[in-house]
């Protein structure tokens, strides 16, 4: 079940009252937290993100009919689009330069990605609302690919796969508004903790 796709558009076209049903139009401020670092990183520039929700359907039977069903999120398949930092790549799918000389940077089967939160801010059509969005336990599921092309008039976007797995606190993903966070709002991309949520 697809529950999100943002895609970036053009640029905002004026204040007004919030839409109640804020209509993605564009996501940017992309930023990830590796576990163990204590300072988020700049994701890179993201071009488009879709969300994917994982369900599990639990039937109740009745003599061998069904009586009911209910639909149990289990995980959420997340993926990225855009342009990545550099260091940022290397890090999440593990390609670092352990037992070689300096500047050489290798990627193989023992090459293990980290996991981190990825943080990101979207908006609606008008830009009245920022909606800040996370997903504290992402690892990538998909490995490096290359396309080059000589004398594209566009450079070409990276492609990122992520599986979504629950936190301490059993969820897979955060939002919030920016009217309504209050301070939550000034760290949510910095450094998240899902744990300063809680009432």
């Amino acid at each position: 079940m697809k529950i999100l796709v943002f895609r970036t558009g053009e640029d905002k076209m004026g204040a007004t009252q919030r839409d109640s049903q804020f209509s993605y139009f564009k996501v940017t401020n992309a930023h990830i937290l590796f576990e163990g670092e204590t300072a988020s990183k700049k994701l890179g520039c993201t071009g488009e993100l879709e969300v994917e929700s994982e369900i599990k359907t639990i039937v109740k039977k009745c003599e061998g009919v069904d009586k009911e069903k209910r639909a149990k999120v289990v995980g959420q398949k997340l993926k990225f689009v855009g342009h990545i930092e550099r260091d940022v790549l290397n890090k999440i799918f593990g390609i670092d330069t352990t037992g070689f000389k300096p500047g050489v940077y290798a990627y193989g089967d023992s090459s293990l990605g980290k996991v981190g939160c990825l943080t990101f801010s979207a908006y609606d059509l008008m830009e009245t609302d920022e909606e800040f969005l996370a997903w504290p336990k992402a690892a990538v599921t998909s490995g490096l690919t290359l396309s080059i092309k000589n004398g594209e008039e566009e450079v070409a976007e990276i492609e990122l796969e992520f599986s979504i797995t629950a936190d301490e606190m059993g969820k897979f993903m955060y939002r919030g508004f920016r009217s309504e966070l209050g301070q939550l709002a000034d760290t949510w991309h910095s450094k998240f903790d899902a744990s300063k949520l809680k009432a």
